[in-house]
C-alpha cells in the first residue's frame, strides 16, 4: 500500500501543472478566448503563471466587460432617481474604467507585442480624450497592426455634430520607433463615432494601411477626404458607413492605386462618386440616388446597388443605363429594387453579365414582364437570384386564398424567349404568391440549358461584402405554398423526371 501510495503521489506530482507544459502557441490560443479580466486572474494560479498572461495576450480589448467589476458600471443606462446620482454614476464609471485600463497597461512589459487594440467606450473631445490618445500611442510603440475604436457604446444615440466628438490623433501614427526614420506597422484601422480630418497629405503613418473601416465618422470636408486618400497608398479595402460632410468622393489615379473593394452606405451628404484609372474590383453602394462616373476601371466586374430614393422607376432605370454603358465588362450585379415601372423599356444590354441578384423584391411586386425584361438585357446570364421580401399581410392573403389558392388558375404567358446560357435559378423568401409561380414557370420553359432551380421559403438579406443573413420561412409554406408550387411546376414540366432532376423545393 505504501509503495502504491508513493507511486500515486509521484504521478500526482507529475500531473500537478500539466497545462503549463503545453506549447506556447497552444497557451496563446487559450488566452485568446479569455476576456482581459479573466486573463489577468490566471496570474494567481502559480508562480510560473504570474506573468504568463502578459506575454501571451496580443489582442487587447478594452471595454466595460473586460475592465469593470461592478455590474452597475457595465451599463450605459442608470436607473437612478436622484439627479445627483445620475451625474455621479457615469462619472464614477468613467473614472473606474480609466484607472482599470491604466493599471492594466502598466502591468505589460516594455517589449510586449500588441497585434490588435480594440476600445469600446464613450469618449468625447473634452472629456478624458487625452487618455485615449495615450492608449493609442502605447499601442503604436508596440507595433500594433489593428486599431478598432468604437467611441459611443449605444449606436442608436444621436450622433453629436457640435464639435464635441473625439478627434482621432492622426499625428500619433507617425511614431518613430528607431529614431532613424518614421515607420508604422498599422494595417487595419476601424473607427466609429469620431472625427477623422487629416489637414495635410504627408501622414506617413497611414502608408501601411490596407483596411480602413469608418462608421458614423465626421470627415469634416472634401479636402480632408482627399488628404486621407492620398496618404493611404497601400489601401485595398475601404468602407464608409453613414459618414458626414462627404459631398463628393473622387478616387482617381494615382490615389489608392491598390484599392480593390469599396463600400459606401447611407452617406447622406454625398452627391457624386467618381472613379478614374484605378484597379477597383468590387463596388457596393447603398443610399439616395446620386451621380456615378466610371472612367478606366476595367477591373471593376462586381457591383451592388441599393438605391433607397427614387427606386421604382427613374432611379433604377438610370443606374442600369449607367452601369451597362460605362461598365461593359460587368460580370456580377446585385440590384435592390421593387422592379422599376418601365417594364416595356429594355435597358441597355449587359453583354458580359453572368450573375444577377435582385434583392428586397416585395412579394406582391413579382411581375413576370419585368423579370423577362431584365433577362432579355442579360443574354450571357448563367445564374439568376430573386430574393423576395415578404410581409405578414402577404402570408395572410396566401392562406385566405386572395391570390387564388384553392383551384388551378390560368398562367400568364409571354412570347417564348430562350435564355441559352441560364443554368441556375434561386428564388428565396417564397410563400406561394401566384406572381412567384408565374416567374418560376417562365424560367422553367425558357431557360433551355437549366440545370438547377431552387425554391426556398427562407428570406435572405444582404448585409454587404458577400455576407447574407437568413430568416425564417413563411408560416403557411408547408401547408399551402410548397404544395401550390409543386402542382403548377409539375403541370408545366414536360415530365416528372425534369422536376425531380432540376427543381428543389424546400
Amino acid at each position: 500500500m505504501e509503495g502504491h501510495s508513493s507511486k500515486k503521489g509521484k504521478t500526482s506530482e507529475y500531473d500537478d501543472d500539466r497545462i503549463s507544459q503545453l506549447p506556447g502557441n497552444v497557451l496563446n490560443v487559450v488566452f485568446s478566448h479569455l476576456t482581459m479580466r479573466e486573463a489577468v486572474r490566471t496570474s494567481v494560479l502559480s508562480t510560473k503563471w504570474r506573468y504568463l498572461w502578459s506575454k501571451s495576450l496580443s489582442h487587447l480589448i478594452l471595454d466595460v466587460h473586460s475592465m469593470l467589476d461592478r455590474q452597475e458600471y457595465s451599463s450605459v443606462d442608470t436607473l437612478c432617481e436622484s439627479r445627483i446620482h445620475k451625474l455621479i454614476v457615469p462619472w464614477k464609471r468613467m473614472i473606474n474604467f480609466l484607472n482599470s485600463v491604466h493599471q492594466f497597461l502598466l502591468s505589460l512589459g516594455k517589449d510586449h507585442k500588441i497585434e490588435k487594440l480594440k476600445v469600446c467606450f464613450t469618449f468625447f473631445r473634452n472629456k478624458y480624450g487625452s487618455h485615449l490618445d495615450h492608449w493609442i500611442c502605447f499601442a503604436i510603440r508596440r507595433c500594433v497592426e489593428e486599431l478598432d475604436l468604437a467611441l459611443l457604446e449605444v449606436d442608436y444615440l444621436n450622433f453629436p455634430l457640435d464639435g464635441t466628438i473625439y478627434d482621432f490623433p492622426c499625428d500619433l501614427l507617425t511614431y518613430d520607433r528607431t529614431g532613424s526614420g518614421i515607420k508604422s506597422s498599422l494595417k487595419c484601422l476601424r473607427l466609429a463615432h469620431c472625427n477623422l480630418a487629416p489637414k495635410y497629405t504627408n501622414l506617413v503613418g497611414f502608408n501601411t494601411l490596407t483596411i480602413l473601416d469608418l462608421k458614423w465618422v465626421d470627415l469634416e470636408s472634401n479636402e480632408c477626404v482627399n488628404n486621407l486618400l492620398s496618404t493611404c497608398r497601400a489601401l485595398e479595402w475601404l468602407s464608409l458607413h453613414e459618414c458626414y460632410h462627404l459631398n463628393s468622393l473622387k478616387i482617381v489615379h494615382p490615389l489608392c492605386i491598390r484599392l480593390k473593394y469599396l463600400n459606401v452606405c447611407d452617406c447622406c451628404d454625398l452627391n457624386i462618386i467618381e472613379f478614374n484609372g484605378i484597379n477597383l474590383e468590387k463596388f457596393e453602394y447603398k443610399g439616395d440616388q446620386i451621380s456615378f462616373v466610371f472612367n478606366e476601371v476595367s477591373q471593376l466586374k462586381t457591383v451592388s446597388s441599393h438605391v433607397v430614393q427614387g427606386r421604382t422607376d427613374e432611379g433604377v432605370a438610370s443606374i442600369l443605363s449607367t452601369l451597362a454603358s460605362e461598365l461593359p465588362q460587368l460580370k456580377s450585379l446585385l440590384l435592390s429594387c421593387s422592379f422599376y415601372e418601365e417594364a416595356e423599356r429594355v435597358p441597355e444590354t449587359f453583354y458580359c453579365l453572368k450573375l444577377l441578384s435582385i434583392i428586397e423584391i416585395a412579394t406582391n411586386s413579382c411581375n413576370l414582364r419585368q423579370v423577362a425584361t431584365l433577362l432579355k438585357a442579360s443574354p450571357s446570364l448563367q445564374r439568376l437570384e430573386l430574393h423576395l421580401h415578404r410581409y405578414e399581410i402577404m402570408e395572410e392573403l396566401v392562406i385566405t386564398g386572395a391570390f387564388g389558392c384553392s383551384s388551378m388558375r390560368e398562367v400568364k404567358r409571354l412570347p417564348r424567349c430562350p435564355h441559352e446560357h441560364l443554368k441556375e435559378v434561386v428564388i428565396t423568401g417564397a410563400c406561394g404568391h401566384f406572381g412567384e409561380i408565374e416567374i418560376a414557370i417562365y424560367l422553367l420553359n425558357n431557360a433551355t440549358v437549366l440545370e438547377k432551380m431552387v425554391i426556398d421559403p427562407r428570406s435572405r438579406y444582404y448585409v454587404g461584402d458577400g455576407k447574407w443573413e437568413i430568416s425564417r420561412s413563411c408560416g403557411s409554406w408547408m401547408l399551402i405554398g410548397r404544395k401550390r408550387f409543386l402542382e403548377y411546376l409539375t403541370r408545366e414540366a414536360s415530365s416528372q423526371t425534369l422536376i425531380d432532376d432540376i427543381v428543389t423545393i424546400y
